[in-house]
């Protein structure tokens, strides 16, 4: 079991066109080859981003661009724009557990607090990481090569 990628899918598209977006085309297909999924997946990511007046996309001659500064996007706007309904289904339950075991019969109404501190959590962590901090992180990584040819 694993949590949805489309949120790191996303946030890599987003680390990329903040690299490239002045020195390539930034395309569907560039981004497929970078991330490793297919230029349909990404199309749709970026479809959601556009919608969501995070990154723009020129029609006909192709090429996507920030809107917004790296410095004011979290990933939380990222992750919401992507998931609409938010953490709900970060964490889910499974589903049918006995009627018949006091355990079972219960275990949703137990586990429904701690589930939404979790979430609450991970949303106030999500909303203090910006874009320009994973830049940050990408460009202090030690194995980066700044001599990609896109």
């Amino acid at each position: 079991m694993r949590l949805n990628t489309k949120c790191s899918i996303a946030l890599h598209c987003l680390v990329f066109i903040s690299e490239y977006e002045n020195k390539v085309k930034v395309t569907s297909e560039l981004l497929a080859q970078s991330t490793g999924c297919n230029s349909a997946a990404i199309r749709s990511i970026l479809n959601i981003l556009q919608k969501a007046n995070i990154i723009s996309i020129v029609r006909g001659i192709g090429g996507a661009y920030l809107v917004r500064e790296p410095e004011t996007l979290t990933v939380w706007e990222v992750y919401h724009a992507l998931e609409p309904d938010g953490l709900e289904h970060f964490i889910g339950f499974h589903q049918n557990p006995s009627e018949k075991c006091p355990v079972g019969s219960h275990i949703e109404s137990v586990l429904k607090k701690p589930y939404k501190e979790i979430g609450d959590a991970v949303q106030k962590a999500m909303e203090e990481i910006t874009l320009q901090q994973l830049l940050d992180y990408y460009h202090n990584s030690e194995d980066v090569r700044f001599d990609y040819e896109p």
